[in-house]
């Protein structure tokens, strides 16, 4: 019993010491340094103010065959507080047959707002703050035909707003 105590004493060490040096004989792998581009201080951004101007003016709109003829009405609020544009779905004879009312406002500030009615029924709206200026508004519809339209490209100023920007 002695004699394999002392051979499993020297199994042990043997493991220990093989172990040992395979880990000192495997190399570590030190991966290369990049150098490091000098600091240099940001310059401030060059910041050029520029006076907001319409957008280019109203593209054309299409007419919708008599068969899908739909009727949308564009109202502004007079509230200067809150000078939201609403887009009104009236319905029409094509009223089913329209699967989606998109709706773009390009502010006169640059800001582009969009809202979309899915399957509008008679009086669905969409509604987007807009400036107390003039702003532009599309209407595009798309039908179950997979056609689109667009009904409203036009300007429409703040009602007694503080100017229209000559439009």
């Amino acid at each position: 019993m002695r004699q394999s105590a002392s051979a499993l004493f020297l199994l042990i060490i043997f493991v220990l010491a093989l172990t040992l040096v395979m880990g000192c004989t495997n190399q570590s792998v030190i991966p290369p340094t990049t150098p490091t581009p000098p600091l240099t201080m940001p310059t401030a951004p060059q910041v050029t103010e520029v006076a907001p101007t319409l957008t280019a003016a109203p593209g054309p709109v299409q007419t919708v065959p008599d068969f899908e003829s739909i009727n949308i009405g564009v109202s502004r609020n007079s509230i200067s507080e809150n000078p939201t544009i609403i887009t009104t779905f009236n319905g029409g004879l094509g009223l089913g047959m329209v699967e989606h009312m998109d709706v773009t406002v390009i502010r006169s500030d640059g800001v582009e707002e969009t809202g979309s009615v899915a399957n509008p029924t008679t009086g669905a709206q969409v509604t987007l703050l807009g400036t107390t200026t003039t702003d532009h508004v599309i209407v595009y519809v798309t039908m179950t035909s997979g056609q689109q339209y667009t009904i409203i490209d036009n300007y429409y100023p703040f009602p007694g707003g503080k100017g229209n920007n000559g439009v």
